[in-house]
């Protein structure tokens, strides 16, 4: 007859590690966007495939949109994680802590750095004392945010860009709420991605 430790252990071993499966997704990210943009002469540089990424149209983009509105369960899933990346990022802090910008990690829409801008500023302000729908809001779990996909997308992309950078280059701690973070990313970006790779 097993031990209870066996049935324990096993358990622990199941657990997925989204550290480590978020840097393979975006391997797989990688090698997409780059097919995306091949015939746009951007040179090797992450960083001109990220700006097109976010300033152009695409079919990453227009799958995003359709997520966000989406009523099927994977719809539902997708603004969920979605909501989690919103509600954990708060300007130049995430997960907690001080993002530390050097020359790899430096978040930025249209050249401003993103620690001036709050990705907050999409949930209403007045959320908890509000009684019914505000226009121009959706309701994601329990939070109001701004019925704005295509403002949304570039925030997102810049935002999933830098946690790469924070990830792959050490600065991001390996913590259960950094674990949590990551683990909404990975789910976003599978949804995202899966019918396009």
């Amino acid at each position: 007859m097993p031990r209870q430790s066996n049935s324990l252990e096993w358990f622990k071993k199941a657990e997925i590690d989204y550290f480590a499966a978020f840097v393979k997704l975006w391997l797989s990210f990688n090698a997409l966007y780059k097919r995306l943009f091949q015939n746009d002469n951007l040179g090797r540089n992450d960083r001109n495939y990220i700006e097109a990424l976010k300033n152009r149209d695409n079919s990453l983009k227009r799958k995003f949109n359709s997520l966000f509105y989406e009523n099927s369960d994977e719809g539902k899933e997708f603004r969920l994680y979605l909501m989690e990346i919103i509600r954990t990022f708060d300007g130049g802090i995430f997960g907690g802590k001080t993002i530390r910008k050097n020359e790899v990690i430096k978040p930025q829409m249209s050249g401003q750095l993103i620690d001036e801008i709050n990705f907050k500023d999409f949930i209403h302000p007045r959320n908890f004392q509000l009684r019914k729908k505000p226009r121009g809001y959706i309701k994601i779990g329990k939070y109001y945010i701004k019925e704005s996909p295509d403002e949304i997308w570039p925030y997102f992309v810049e935002i999933l860009y830098m946690i790469r950078n924070q990830l792959i280059h050490g600065e991001l701690e390996p913590t259960d709420e950094n674990h949590k973070i990551i683990k909404a990313c990975y789910n976003v970006l599978n949804l995202l991605i899966k019918d396009e790779v």
